[in-house]
């Protein structure tokens, strides 16, 4: 989405706001006039702040487009919604839905993305994939936009379409500094089927400063009372073969073992 929106400034005001008033707005918007833009509200009572030109660009949007704050400041004092849905071309012929928020958490300056929380963006919009604006700030990985965005009312439990979160998906991705980060700030290990204990005792980073932050994520795990070995993906499946095959000597012997690995608070991956 950030692509489309780099594409916009680009273009002349009437590529997207063909008639007056709405051109008349949309050329003082390009030039970061709020006086100017007050006026024309003034002058055009009847003006929609919200009416969005061709290809789905609002006036808000417009000025995003352009890095304007002034401007988006003035138009939201007039009443444009900075939680309206925006629906932009997909770049297959048809649109997809998304907000400011979600453009923003992945664009060019940090001072936009706070300055649309401040106006009263929804830190927990989601885009067309169901996606929240935390979730876009983890895979763009960014993790200043996504403090910016807790700090700012995120929920650090949002969940993506299939269920994952920002501290489960970062386990998966090795990135245990963030995990710990998110654990700190009261991220619940719980969800995701407990991926980030699972993640935290099975992954083998290979980096040691990355391990490093691991094996912190397991002991910050143990005091808060998780029960190392966790169960792999497949436990389920295979428990009542493995509940019989435990309870001969070499199946005792091999869950002894393992439980008194899991135990050890500085015992990640292969081991």
């Amino acid at each position: 989405m950030e692509s489309a929106a780099n594409t916009i400034y680009r273009q002349k005001p009437v590529e997207y706001f063909p008639t007056a008033p709405a051109l008349t707005l949309a050329q003082a918007i390009r030039e970061d006039d709020a006086v100017r833009i007050d006026a024309i509200f003034k002058q055009h009572p009847s003006l929609d702040p919200n009416q969005p030109g061709k290809q789905g660009v609002t006036f808000l949007f417009w000025a995003y487009s352009h890095h304007h704050t002034n401007a988006m400041r003035a138009l939201v004092a007039h009443k444009a919604n900075v939680n309206q849905p925006l629906r932009l071309p997909d770049g297959k012929g048809g649109t997809e839905t998304t907000h400011l928020i979600n453009i923003a958490t992945e664009g060019p300056k940090d001072e936009l993305l706070v300055a649309l929380l401040e106006l009263g963006a929804d830190p927990n919009a989601k885009d067309e994939r169901k996606m929240p604006a935390l979730l876009n700030a983890v895979y763009s990985n960014n993790y200043t936009r996504m403090k910016i965005l807790l700090d700012h009312g995120a929920d650090i439990n949002g969940t993506d379409s299939a269920g994952g979160t920002a501290a489960a998906t970062l386990a998966s991705l090795n990135n245990f500094e963030m995990v710990h980060y998110l654990l700190e700030r009261g991220a619940d290990w719980r969800l995701n089927n407990g991926e980030v204990a699972l993640s935290t005792q099975e992954k083998s980073v290979g980096n040691p400063e990355a391990t490093r932050w691991q094996i912190k994520v397991k002991q910050l795990l143990l005091a808060r009372g998780v029960k190392f070995p966790v169960p792999s993906s497949g436990a389920k499946r295979y428990a009542a073969i493995r509940a019989k095959w435990e309870q001969t000597p070499e199946g005792r012997a091999w869950r002894e073992k393992l439980d008194a690995l899991g135990a050890q608070p500085e015992v990640v991956g292969k081991a």
